[in-house]
């Protein structure tokens, strides 16, 4: 996958096709494909710039067929659409080794509020019916905007082209004293 944005990570609204497969053993290639447990119940709090905040989320194959070529692009919407420094975002899937998310900075437009939006991350390959953990760092700047930041995986799947497969809450809040 190229870095920047994907097209995952369109406004809402944006149409999106992919082929959608009939035999069992290919995937339906539709939303609800992919699927997490999120962190609402857990959701970290900074106090301070530079505070590494850790999440935990699982990304599961909901169906028996197996996902080839999985990534995730991540967005995170500021407080009251406000730029702010932006967060620093890593990520590793699976114990594996650790990977950085450039965050670009998109603004409020008539279909979509302001965003931090990452490139496509690539998971790899998820047999059916697997449950994975991806683990995930963001740490707010100073210059930061202070705040709950909504943060959404949106997930999808090479063998699916740029279909949308699931969303997954990982939300964070900056609040220093």
């Amino acid at each position: 996958m190229a870095a920047g944005v994907s097209v995952l990570a369109m406004p809402p609204g944006t149409v999106q096709t992919a082929a959608a497969a009939s035999v069992s053993s290919k995937p339906t290639c539709a939303y609800g494909e992919i699927t997490g447990s999120g962190n609402l119940s857990k959701m970290p709090t900074s106090t301070k710039a530079g505070q590494n905040l850790v999440t935990y989320t699982t990304v599961r194959n909901a169906k028996s067929a197996p996902l080839s070529g999985v990534f995730f692009d991540y967005q995170m919407v500021p407080p009251s659409n406000r730029k702010g420094a932006a967060p620093t975002v890593w990520w590793k899937f699976n114990g594996g080794s650790w990977h950085h998310l450039i965050m670009t900075w998109h603004p409020a437009t008539q279909s979509s509020t302001a965003q931090w939006v990452s490139g496509d991350a690539v998971l790899g390959n998820l047999p059916g019916f697997t449950t994975h953990t991806l683990e995930m760092t963001v740490d707010y700047p100073s210059g930061a905007t202070h705040g709950f930041y909504a943060g959404t995986l949106l997930a999808g799947a090479k063998t699916c082209g740029y279909q949308l497969l699931g969303a997954i809450t990982v939300s964070t809040d900056y609040l220093p004293r």
